[in-house]
């Protein structure tokens, strides 16, 4: 054997490479060339194991105090400085660059959990998967491995102690880490099929992986139990390599990590074997591959790679978009450079430097802490007050947000007796939730209480379809409230999205092709669905006797306006189908669902129908701007400005059915 178990060896930084870089191939969906290129993380995760077994194995004679004082000072100046250096940046670019949205909320508190490596659980507790389309404007996504390996530093160091002091001597000690993965394999298991983001995000069910690279250096790194056959040994490296491979390109993102993270758990293992064991002689071509310079040193950048590759992505996606060839050509130059200066310049320096803030496990845990607790709370200030730094136009977020501001104009109360104590409820999706402003006011003008629920994805009465499955439990509650709580004469809004959305349609194709794509998918059955749907909602609404609202189809746009409308974004292909759109298109995609309004409107007098469509476009052409103000927030969420402009309207319509409760239409 050329190597000992405790000596550098360069093939595994190769191994790490290859990790590395398939986990960028597969994020950039190059030619979609590794589908399951994702599965990088995997062997990282293998390759950790094994490394940090390596690491702790000459404490054996230590004191337990001292042996975890010492491994966490290597791991907070292993981990720390880069990461924290990448989450701040990243906090500072999102604010300049990214204006808020719906997301914004959820993508600030994963980034300010990965400050303490808790995003996973953030994100395992969140039903926007890793692999849906909104996580592509996450920049914070891929720290949830890092969350995984902190938290598996806080239980491995003591399993292993364990196993160093006490193997010769209790048999227990020797079979705690193999119980440890069979229990954390079986965990896997289950919650891939029961509960798939826990089973992807969170250590139990990724303990195993870990916990093999440790197994393995148990089993090899010690000398315990070395193969003998030479021809066995041949067949290790382009035997695990091959195993890898079938992650990477069949790895499926519905059975994962059980059983799909096997084949690259697996695979790692046995290379790690074989670059670990050399034979004597001349080493293999795929050897030689693996330990050839340039690789060797991607594989030492490979963590600093990982932490910069995804928000690089992500901020180019956002301003220029990844389609063009010079993006494409430049997103690499500019990961590697950063990934560079990051390896040189902070993770190099902070880990063999000689102060007493890295030399001493109590000044460096101590320095950490500080340095996180300092950095999480200007990133916490940056996430509360993005529009200091913003860039973009959207920092006016009195003119784009629908949900933000107290009114700034004087509102004059409206007395009459006739709505004095009315109640009106608002029930639907996230574009219920983009009335906020328009409500607020007109809470204010009328002196009435408004009570909202909504949930975004949930829309009531869709007219598209029935209502969503998944949001039964939310709309039974959201109803019981308004039977135990409207009296006779109250009014119950329901706003939601009513008209299939255009943004993200492959336009290049011709605006015919994609209309005809949309209403092929409105069959009979939907549509019966639909109006079951509806009736069963104004069914339950009629026997409590109150007044009923439905905002008919507003205008939907084929690019969002708040990504559409700055210097560094406008050139997006995202914002080449532009942000008009002939009114005939509209009124022909929702023709089917004022049709059923029509019919509805017939069979419950309660019903009112409300159109916003006159005033968001009163000409031929409609617009996601009035005079340079934005009427629409994004592709199809109504502004702070396109609110004020329907408060009118909609004020009157409530004066109307309390002034009159007979069917009215407007």
């Amino acid at each position: 054997m050329q190597k000992s178990s405790a000596s550098y060896i360069p093939a595994v930084d190769g191994l790490r490479a290859v990790a590395v870089l398939a986990v960028i191939v597969f994020h950039a969906n190059f030619l979609d060339l590794l589908p399951g290129g994702f599965t990088g993380v995997d062997m990282f995760f293998v390759i950790s194991g094994y490394v940090i077994s390596q690491s702790l194995s000459t404490r054996s004679e230590w004191r337990f105090g001292k042996y975890l004082w010492e491994f966490y000072r290597r791991r907070f100046l292993r981990i720390l400085p880069a990461l924290l250096v990448v989450l701040s940046v990243s906090f500072l670019v999102s604010a300049m660059f990214m204006p808020q949205f719906w997301l914004s909320g959820l993508i600030n508190h994963i980034g300010l959990a990965a400050f303490f490596g808790l995003s996973n659980f953030v994100l395992a507790g969140n039903t926007e998967t890793y692999f849906s389309p909104s996580a592509d404007l996450n920049p914070y996504l891929h720290t949830w491995s890092l969350g995984v390996e902190e938290q598996f530093y806080l239980v491995f160091p003591a399993i292993y102690f364990a196993w160093l002091r006490y193997k010769d001597r209790f048999t227990l000690a020797r079979y705690v880490l193999p119980l440890c993965i069979l229990i954390s394999l079986g965990i896997s298991a289950c919650q891939t099929y029961f509960d798939p983001p826990s089973a992807f995000y969170l250590l139990p069910s990724r303990f195993w992986e870990l916990a093999a690279g440790a197994m393995l250096f148990q089993t090899i790194g010690t000398r315990r139990l070395l193969p003998r056959n030479t021809t066995l040994m041949r067949l290790l490296l382009p035997g695990g390599l091959a195993l890898v491979m079938v992650g990477f390109f069949f790895a499926g993102r519905e059975h994962f990590p059980f059983p799909w993270a096997l084949p690259t758990v697996v695979g790692t293992l046995l290379m790690i074997t074989a670059v670990v064991l050399q034979n004597e002689g001349a080493p293999s071509l795929l050897l030689r591959a693996m330990q050839s310079p340039w690789l060797v040193y991607v594989g030492r950048l490979s963590y600093s790679l990982y932490l910069w590759h995804w928000p690089v992505l992500v901020f180019l996606r956002w301003t220029t978009g990844l389609e063009l060839l010079v993006v494409q050509l430049t997103y690499p130059v500019l990961v590697i450079a950063l990934a560079a200066a990051s390896y040189h310049w902070i993770e190099t320096p902070i880990r063999v430097g000689k102060s007493l803030q890295q030399n001493h496990a109590w000044a460096t845990v101590t320095f950490s802490l500080m340095a996180v607790g300092m950095l999480w709370w200007a990133a916490l200030w940056v996430s509360n007050n993005p529009y200091h730094l913003s860039l973009s136009q959207t920092r006016d977020t009195y003119e784009w947000h629908a949900y933000k501001h107290y009114p700034r104009e004087e509102i004059s109360k409206i007395e009459d007796p006739l709505i004095e104590g009315r109640q009106l409820f608002v029930v639907g999706d996230s574009h219920a939730a983009a009335y906020r402003t328009m409500l607020n006011i007109v809470r204010l003008k009328l002196g009435i209480q408004v009570l909202e629920s909504e949930q975004g994805g949930c829309g009531v009465v869709t007219l598209i379809g029935p209502d969503p499955a998944h949001c039964a439990e939310r709309r039974e509650a959201n109803f019981k409230e308004i039977e135990a709580r409207a009296k006779p004469g109250d009014i119950v809004f329901l706003a939601s999205l009513r008209m299939p959305e255009l943004k993200g349609k492959d336009w290049s194709r011709g605006e015919n092709a994609v209309l005809d794509d949309i209403f092929s998918a409105q069959t009979l059955e939907s549509n019966a669905l639909a109006k079951a749907s509806a009736k069963a909602v104004l069914d339950r609404l009629s026997a409590i006797k109150v007044q009923v609202i439905i905002d008919a189809p507003k205008p939907l746009f084929k690019a969002p306006a708040n990504r559409c409308s700055d210097w560094f974004n406008k050139k997006n292909p995202v914002c080449s189908p532009g942000l008009t759109i002939d009114r005939a298109t509209i009124e022909r995609l929702r023709d089917p669902q004022m049709k059923l309004l029509d019919v509805l409107k017939r069979e419950y007098p309660e019903l009112t129908v409300w159109d916003p469509i006159p005033l968001l476009c009163p000409g031929q052409i409609c617009s996601a701007f009035d005079n340079e103000k934005p009427l629409f927030f994004d592709s199809d969420h109504l502004s702070g400005h396109g609110n004020r402009v329907l408060t009118a309207s909609f004020t009157q319509v409530l004066l109307m059915i309390w002034g009159n409760p007979q069917p009215n239409t407007q």
